[in-house]
């Protein structure tokens, strides 16, 4: 009379798991190039969308909300930041375009910055930005010294 087999041997699963091992050792790290993408794709999106927001104020106001030394402007410049839309993986605020001071006011145009949340987006260094013109860039940050590697984002 034949016994007949009930399982699997210790070798049999061993090489099941260690198989299911290397499949995952390959394909988590294209998972999370796949969800950092997606949040990149998400939050340029989002940006549009604000963008769309600060144009809309220009058609009403005939200015951005760039003057630092009028404090009603920069309660403007408050509200509007609040009214943008959020992203749950980067903050997104509205930031003063270089070169602009109290003497020299540029009133014709804006610079939107998303910068990675440490918490939801924890393995995210870099930030996003679109100015007046609809160029949105990626940066990484160099440090204290260097100045930030940014490209056009596409």
């Amino acid at each position: 009379m034949k016994t007949q087999q009930q399982g699997f041997t210790l070798i049999e699963l061993m090489i099941v798991v260690l198989t299911l091992a290397i499949l995952a050792t390959i394909a988590y790290p294209s998972y999370e190039t796949y969800v950092r993408q997606t949040r990149l794709e998400n939050v340029r999106a989002d940006l549009m969308i604000n963008a769309q927001m600060m144009e809309r104020y220009y058609a009403q106001n005939k200015r951005f909300p760039n003057r630092p030394a009028d404090t009603a402007d920069d309660a403007e410049r408050k509200k509007l930041t609040a009214a943008f839309k959020k992203n749950s993986y980067f903050g997104i605020a509205y930031q003063q375009p270089d070169g602009n001071s109290a003497a020299n006011p540029i009133e014709d145009n804006y610079v939107i910055v998303a910068s990675a949340n440490k918490t939801t987006n924890p393995g995210e260094d870099r930030y996003m930005k679109i100015d007046g013109n609809g160029v949105v860039t990626l940066c990484k940050p160099k440090g204290a010294s260097a100045t930030d590697e940014c490209y056009m984002y596409k």
